[in-house]
């Protein structure tokens, strides 16, 4: 993240308001990744095709199935998204910069062959009685998206930031014009238009993977072999994907609460609507959580270990080691009393959001739990990210495997208690979730100068 670390702080140290902002965006950017230009770009150019074309079955159908390609894709790809990032940057902290791009384009083969298949059997339940095209061009994207996932988290290690952010603008302004443009022609060609929209963009991502980091070999698995692979992090990574994504499955294809949309692809607008406008109240807190962790807490944590390596004085590693604890804390409170002022804004003008998109106020309850939630899930997501800083790896592992375990149970007692308890199961497993990884972060802090000199392997 140096390259980004450098460019956002130069941005935010002119202290003009346009740089400022500008960094923040940036920050937002890189905080969200690829799910937020795939929720604006859909739902913008969906929104603008019912202007032109009138409400659309298909429009429909098709925010369904990239629904269900994102989140089969994000959870297939959870495996190497952590551990293959963790490769990588053992791999260029050693000078081996040779096996960054055969061992990229390993990751990507290897991600894209399990997710094709495992996508592939998917497909027999969701298209059954479709023609085979439906099956082939589902299995491809969701083949696609997995190996992007994959490819994404290297996107931090590269400097050129403008290059990923123009290719992203460029393949989802793709896609929303395919939504707008091929919308009457049906389902078939909007999905082909996503699929060469994610390919256009893992395409220019890898070309600039190849153009930084040359290699005379072509295709290497070094990251599988014993002493490289990190089962941890790839506990870690699907436990995450899982937990976020496993209560809107409970709710799509619960009888009380799923319909059939797609085949046997199934929806719950009462849960999906409220849900997806609500995430994306996120975007400012994910900015300032990426600032306040790469302009503050990194150069911290940085100057600490830097002088644990150079075996500084006892005094400076105190000083150091308080400063770095602060600006933890810092990002931690920081990122929960915006994001709480976000949802609180929201909460005022939700009236005015809703009739301006012309949506039921049935869903406003909801909606407000969302917010409410959306609070916690940055806080957990701040907590997940400090831990990975330290490396806390069985810690990572019991909080995303708590939170998808939580989040499986308590939705599902939602849908025996009613309407009137639905989102809350989501909201409680993050806040649980979120203070076991306080708890961890907090006892690792405490005894720090012991756990990283006495306990270091």
């Amino acid at each position: 993240m140096a390259g980004i670390s450098l460019e956002l702080r130069r941005l935010y140290k002119e202290r003009k308001l346009g740089r400022v902002l500008l960094a923040v965006g940036y920050s937002a950017v890189l905080g969200t990744g690829n799910w937020l230009f795939a929720i604006l770009s859909i739902f913008v150019s969906a929104y603008i095709a019912e202007k032109l074309w009138g409400v659309s079955e298909t429009l429909i159908k098709y925010q369904v199935y990239i629904t269900h390609c994102v989140s089969l894709s994000l959870i297939l790809s959870g495996f190497f998204q952590l551990s293959f990032t963790r490769y990588i940057s053992d791999r260029l902290f050693e000078k081996e910069f040779e096996r960054v791009l055969p061992n990229t384009y390993g990751v990507a083969m290897l991600t894209a062959t399990y997710s094709f298949f495992i996508a592939l059997l998917l497909s027999f339940f969701f298209f059954k009685g479709y023609p085979y095209y439906y099956h082939v061009l589902f299995s491809f994207t969701v083949a696609t998206l997995s190996v992007l996932w994959v490819v994404n988290a290297l996107l931090t290690g590269l400097k050129s930031y403008k290059h990923i952010f123009a290719s992203f603008v460029i393949s989802y302004s793709i896609a929303g014009l395919g939504v707008i443009f091929l919308s009457n022609l049906g389902l078939v060609w909007l999905m082909l238009s996503f699929y060469f929209s994610q390919t256009l963009l893992l395409f220019l991502i890898l070309f600039r993977v190849a153009r930084d980091y040359r290699s005379s070999k072509l295709l290497e698995f070094d990251f599988l072999k014993k002493d490289r692979l990190y089962k941890s992090l790839m506990l870690v990574g699907f436990f995450f994907n899982l937990g976020i994504w496993i209560d809107k499955y409970v709710f799509w294809y619960s009888p009380i609460t799923g319909s059939h949309v797609l085949g046997n692809m199934n929806a719950s607008v009462i849960y999906d609507v409220p849900f997806t406008l609500a995430l994306i109240s996120i975007v400012p807190g994910f900015a300032v959580a990426f600032l306040k962790i790469e302009l503050e807490f990194f150069d911290n944590y940085n100057a600490y270990y830097n002088a644990v390596r150079t075996w500084g004085r006892l005094d400076d590693l105190y000083r150091l080691a308080n400063k770095m604890i602060e600006s933890a804390r810092s990002a931690f409170f920081e990122t929960l009393r915006f994001q709480a002022l976000t949802a609180i804004l929201l909460i005022f003008i939700h009236e005015y959001i809703f009739t301006f998109l012309k949506l039921p106020t049935a869903y406003i309850p909801l909606f407000e739990i969302f917010l409410a939630a959306n609070v916690f899930l940055m806080g957990y997501i701040v907590i997940y990210a400090l831990l990975s800083y330290f490396d806390l790896r069985r810690e990572l592992v019991k909080m995303t495997f708590t939170f998808a375990l939580l989040n499986f149970v308590f939705t599902l007692l939602t849908q025996f208690l009613g309407a009137y308890f639905y989102g809350y199961g989501y909201m409680f497993a993050l806040m649980f979730s979120m203070i076991l990884g306080m708890e961890y972060l907090r006892r690792f802090l405490n005894d720090v100068h012991y756990r990283t000199f006495a306990l270091r392997e």
